[in-house]
């Protein structure tokens, strides 16, 4: 079913809700983007191993994040949400595609990715997600995914940029037409129109100031678990180089 139009007010303030949180949280952003493993990336210090570990993680996180937009899409109340986290599920399973060129380019098998099994340090992030799709509304969830994706998107851009300046990487890929490292660059970017469906999402649950207060609470969570992943990620996979 179509949803009811939201009340200007209301949008404003989830507009104001997000941009809010979204300087309160810049830290995490500056702290992944300056951090050890992002340096080490950019700078060409860190080891290839660790680079591998950060690749097979991120297949793993893909794969759960996967099956958490099932169930955001199971949760829709109507069309502009279901339209919402179809157009997500889309765009992750392209993300999964992509991932497969930096996989090959980085240097791991099949075999070598099919043994492998999700790190719990790096999943931090992933398992609250699932979560938020398992008790939170679709607001809490939407609010959640705007906030995290400048943590991870900086993170991203940074190894991507490494990666070609010192590892060899940011090669087309032959009867692709892409380069090896798309997963970081392509994804990393998010259209005007993705995040004006879900500001709308998140004015729709944003109905009082104890709305207000418990969506702030869910959305620095999940900010905080991405920053303690790109932690882990350089801890781990040090110990695994």
């Amino acid at each position: 079913m179509r949803a009811a139009p939201i009340p200007t007010e209301q949008l404003q303030r989830a507009t104001e809700l997000v941009e809010s949180l979204g300087k309160e949280l810049q830290g995490f952003v500056d702290e992944v983007e300056t951090g050890p493993f992002a340096l080490g990336a950019t700078d060409g210090t860190l080891p290839v191993e660790a680079l591998r570990f950060f690749v097979e993680q991120t297949y793993h996180l893909v794969m759960n994040d996967m099956g958490n937009l099932s169930i955001y899409v199971a949760k829709a109340r109507n069309e502009a949400e279901l339209e919402f986290f179809m157009i997500m599920t889309v765009a992750e399973k392209m993300m999964l595609d992509a991932l497969y060129l930096l996989i090959d380019a980085i240097g791991i098998s099949r075999e070598q990715l099919a043994a492998s099994r999700p790190n719990i340090r790096t999943a931090y992030r992933t398992n609250y997600f699932t979560r938020l799709a398992l008790y939170h509304l679709p607001g809490d969830i939407a609010l959640s995914i705007l906030l995290n994706f400048p943590v991870w998107a900086g993170g991203a851009r940074k190894v991507s940029q490494g990666l070609k300046d010192h590892y060899g990487l940011g090669l087309t890929v032959e009867d692709t037409g892409i380069i090896d490292v798309d997963v970081l660059d392509r994804f990393s970017q998010s259209t005007q129109h993705f995040l004006d469906m879900a500001m709308e999402i998140v004015a729709r649950d944003l109905t009082s100031e104890e709305a207000a207060q418990r969506m702030s609470r869910v959305g620095r969570l999940a900010v905080e678990y991405e920053a303690m992943v790109w932690r882990s990620y350089y801890s781990e996979g040090l110990k695994r180089a």
